[in-house]
C-alpha cells in the first residue's frame, strides 16, 4: 500500500522533529506493515490552497492508494496576521504569504472549509486514492489562548469536510487538546532564541521548547520529539485500523 502525506512543514519535517520519520521507523519495524510505502509530499508554508495546486505534480504521479491531508496551521497563521497590528514581524509574514505562497487574502476558517472541498475534489479527480483528513494539531500550548480558539474552527472545518465527503478522519487536534489538558504546564526558563529550527540540531530545539515552557512544540507549531511521537501514534492507530 502506497500512502502520500500531503501537507506543510510539519509533514516536510525540516523544522523541528519529523512525525513521518518516526512513523517510518515504526512501519519498518512492524512485520505486518512492511509492505506500506510512505511518501513525503510536505512543503513548508503551504496552506490548503497551495496543496490543491500541487496535486497534479506531487500526488498523482505516485498513484497512491491513500492520501493523508494534514494542513491548517499556516491557514490559521494568515488569519492571525491579518488581525495583527502592522509590526515589522506581522508585515514580513503577510509579505511571505503574498509573495512566496501566492495568497491574495487570509485563509479564514470559511475559506479553509471551501479549500478543503476543492482539495478533496482535486484528489478524487486526479487519483484513485482514498483520502484521510487530519485536523490541525496545535497552535501554541494554551487551550484558552486566541490562536488555539481560532484553530478550533479550522479543526471543525476539517471534520465537516471529512464527514460530508466520506473521508477518513485523523483527529490530531482533539488528541493534542486531551494531552495538553492532562499535562501540567512547564514554567518558562528563559527567553527562547530566535533561530529557525532548520538550522538547529535536535538538542537545540528541545532546549528552546523548555525555555518557552512548551512540551509538544518548540515555537507553538513545529514539533518537538514528544509532539512528533504523538502525531505518529495517531497516524499509526489509523494505519493499523485501516489495514485491520
Amino acid at each position: 500500500m502506497r500512502i502520500v502525506f500531503l501537507g506543510d512543514s510539519l509533514t516536510e519535517g525540516r523544522e523541528g522533529a519529523s512525525y513521518l520519520r518516526v512513523l517510518g521507523e515504526w512501519v519498518a519495524g512492524t512485520p505486518e506493515l512492511r509492505g506500506v510505502e510512505l511518501i513525503n509530499a510536505g512543503v513548508g508554508g503551504d496552506t490548503v490552497h497551495n496543496l490543491a495546486r500541487r496535486v497534479e505534480r506531487d500526488v498523482a504521479p505516485h498513484d497512491p492508494d491513500w492520501v493523508v491531508v494534514f494542513a491548517g496551521a499556516n491557514d490559521c497563521t494568515t488569519a492571525l496576521l491579518r488581525r495583527g497590528l502592522p509590526t515589522p514581524r506581522v508585515l514580513l509574514g503577510r509579505r511571505y504569504f503574498r509573495r512566496s505562497k501566492g495568497l491574495r487574502a487570509a485563509v479564514t476558517p470559511e475559506a479553509f472549509l471551501a479549500g478543503m472541498r476543492v482539495l478533496v475534489a482535486a484528489l478524487r479527480g486526479r487519483t484513485h486514492a482514498r483520502i484521510a483528513i487530519c485536523t490541525p494539531a496545535t497552535y501554541g500550548e494554551s487551550l484558552t489562548a486566541r490562536p488555539w480558539r481560532l484553530l478550533d474552527r479550522y479543526a471543525e472545518a476539517a471534520r465537516q469536510v471529512a464527514a460530508e465527503r466520506e473521508c477518513a478522519l485523523i483527529d490530531l487536534h482533539r488528541r493534542f487538546a486531551a494531552e495538553l489538558a492532562a499535562t501540567p504546564k512547564r514554567r518558562p526558563l528563559a527567553r527562547a532564541c530566535g533561530m529557525r529550527a532548520r538550522f538547529m540540531p535536535s538538542a537545540a530545539y528541545e532546549a528552546r521548547a523548555r525555555a518557552r515552557g512548551y512540551r509538544f512544540t518548540y515555537d507553538g507549531i513545529h514539533l518537538t520529539d514528544r509532539g512528533a511521537r504523538l502525531v505518529a501514534e495517531q497516524m499509526e492507530d489509523w494505519l493499523c485500523a485501516t489495514l485491520g
